[in-house]
Parts: structure tokens; sequence; C-alpha cells
């Protein structure tokens, strides 16, 4: 299961922590496009879990004629929700036993934006400020136009940014109160999967052969209006070579 020992010390402690989970599942090829759709739907659909699909991807790899399924999954949850959706991606459906599901690998990195929160923090309430006082300075009632104009056009400026620091302020909100796990969905090695290096191997055996065959047949078709031509090539060439020797010196 995702450890998430040690979240709740790091907050309390007044330090802000982003964690980025990787897991890698393999189970057998059937069964990866019914758990990677299950995980994806739960996310997008179960509010209590308050999930967030980052990226999600299925394809086949591999040899067209018995090609392989993968497919990835990443999402945000709450800390305490990494438990609960872990179980449900482990879960094995009705034709599967619990141990068809490995987990390959697992690893957890760990990202201290204390300094990230403290400048933003700071960036806004300078900006803030700025701003305000630009407000008193366009409310004066001895400002000259001109200065009016350079007054509106930096508080416009200052609240524009202002703005994109704030949602910079709320993503990294959001990456904090959520971690990131990033989920593979591989098939498990079989002897299907040993022998595929020998069927591709005789599938271009094949291809070759048919080519040969084909470029073969070809150069005979083309070789076909020739061939009165060269009958009567080698039937003239010794005919001429004979009388030239019957010729007296």
């Amino acid at each position: 299961m995702a450890d998430g020992a040690g979240v709740s010390d790091k907050q309390q402690s007044g330090e802000s922590f982003t964690y980025e989970h990787t897991l890698a599942l393999t189970m057998a090829s059937d069964f990866i496009k019914a758990r990677f759709e299950r995980a994806r739907d739960r996310c997008q659909n179960d509010a209590a879990l308050k999930c967030r699909v980052v990226t999600a991807s299925f394809s086949l790899q591999g040899n067209p004629s018995a090609p392989l399924p993968v497919a990835y999954l990443t999402v945000a949850l709450p800390h305490d929700g990494l438990a609960p959706f872990e179980a449900s991606l482990l879960a094995p459906f009705n034709s599967e036993d619990a141990t068809d599901v490995i987990v390959r690998s697992r690893a957890m990195n760990a990202q201290n934006v204390t300094q990230q929160v403290a400048d933003i923090d700071r960036r806004l309430a300078q900006l803030t400020d700025y701003r305000d006082r630009l407000g008193v300075l366009a409310k004066r009632n001895n400002a000259s136009t001109d200065d009016l104009i350079k007054i509106e056009g930096e508080l416009s400026k200052t609240q524009t940014e202002l703005e994109q620091t704030q949602s910079l302020k709320q993503q990294l909100a959001e990456r904090i109160a959520k971690e990131n796990m990033s989920i593979s969905f591989e098939a498990q090695s079989t002897v299907g999967d040993a022998f595929q290096p020998v069927r591709s191997v005789w599938q271009s055996a094949l291809r070759i052969f048919g080519e040969s065959t084909g470029a073969a047949i070809g150069f005979i078709i083309r070789l076909i209006p020739w061939l009165p031509l060269v009958a009567l090539a080698f039937y003239l060439v010794p005919l001429a070579w004979r009388r030239l020797r019957r010729k007296p010196s």
C-alpha cells in the first residue's frame, strides 16, 4: 500500500512538500485494459475520493499479429486517498486471483516547496501593496491626464501580474494538498511472449521469400516479349559463324 508516514509530521512542522509516487503493475494481458479503465473511471466518478485524472493512455504495442496492451495513468489524490485507491487497483476481477496482480516496483519522490510558498506569498504581498498605492494615486484630484494614463497602465499591468501569481499559488496549493500517483499497467511475461521473437523472424522470412518470389515472377514476365529475339539470336549467330568458316581464305 502507499506509505503516507511522515506526511502529517512534515505538515505540522510548518514545511510544505509535494509528493510523486510511481507504481508499476504486471498482470495477464487480458486484464490490462479492464483494470486501467476501472481505475480511470473510479477517479473520475467517485466524488468522495476527490481524485483528478492528470494523464491517461492506452495502446497496443509489438507485433500487429499479437500485440501487447500497455496503459499508463497518473492521478492526483488527497493524502488519505492513496491507500484506498491502490487497494482498488490491486483488487482482482471475478476470473482473476489476487496473486495474479504483481507490484513490480514502487517509488516515492518528495520535494520541499516551503521556500516556493514563501516566495509566492511575499510576491503577492508586494503586488497587493503596490496595486493599492497605485489606486490611491489614481484618485488624486490634482493628477494630470498624462499621470492618470500612466497610473492606469501600471495598475492594469500590476493587476495582471497579481492574478498570475495567485494562479501559481493555487496550483502549488493543490500540489501540496494532493499527491500524484503514476501507474503503469504491463503484461506479465509468458511462454508465448518468449517465442514472440521466433514468430517475428519466421514471419519476416516468409515475407522475404514472398517478395523474392514475386520479383522473380516479375522478371520472367518482363522477359517474355524478348524470348523470340533471344531464340532468333541463338539460331543466327551459330549459322553466321559456320558460313564464315566455310569461306576460302
